[in-house]
């Protein structure tokens, strides 16, 4: 009676079944598309220090206006804002998104015109102008992924739903990549 025996590699360790490594991959594939698009999202850098991601909820930015830097984007965007100093504030120009609290709301519209201590803003959907005070303005929008916020909308309004998928899937992946066959029937 034969045994057939697995075969060894240095240091004893066989290789992974590609149905072993599967898993791995699929980690690694989100970790890489994680890190590709808060890179894109936050202006083709890793710098996250002072950024804030903010969920806007409203349509008030969805114009036709892509002539700028920031193109104008629908309800239920993500979007990464740099907090920028008041002695930095002063140089934003006509075009830039700004981030500004109104009345405790943080909101994002466009530069229409600078005027020395303040700005006047307007959404690219709506015309009507405000007035934002320069220790009002949060920071500028440096970049939005609409995709993301859609689906963080998604995910906010149906979180429990959101919570079963991502159990099937995680107990899928978890049992795939365990499940391997007994050595009688590798044998066979």
């Amino acid at each position: 009676m034969s045994v057939v025996q697995p075969l060894r590699f240095r240091g004893g360790i066989e290789p992974m079944a590609w149905t072993s490594k599967l898993p791995l991959f699929a980690c690694a594939t989100i970790i890489i598309l994680a890190l590709f698009t808060a890179y894109d999202l936050n202006g083709g850098s890793f710098d996250f220090t002072d950024r804030e991601l903010i969920l806007v909820v409203t349509d008030s930015m969805d114009g036709d206006v892509n002539k700028y830097d920031i193109d104008s984007f629908p309800a239920n965007t993500l979007v990464m804002v740099e907090h920028l100093p008041i002695s930095e504030v002063r140089f934003l120009r006509e075009g830039d998104v700004i981030s500004y609290n109104d009345e405790g709301i943080k909101v994002q519209h466009r530069i229409i015109q600078a005027n020395g201590d303040s700005f006047y803003v307007h959404g690219d959907n709506n015309h009507s102008t405000e007035v934002v005070l320069l220790e009002d303005v949060n920071g500028k929008v440096v970049g939005t992924n609409w995709i993301l916020g859609h689906i963080l909308a998604l995910i906010s309004s149906n979180f429990l739903a959101f919570l079963v998928v991502m159990f099937v899937i995680s107990a899928s992946i978890a049992v795939f990549g365990v499940y391997r066959k007994s050595p009688r029937e590798a044998a066979e």
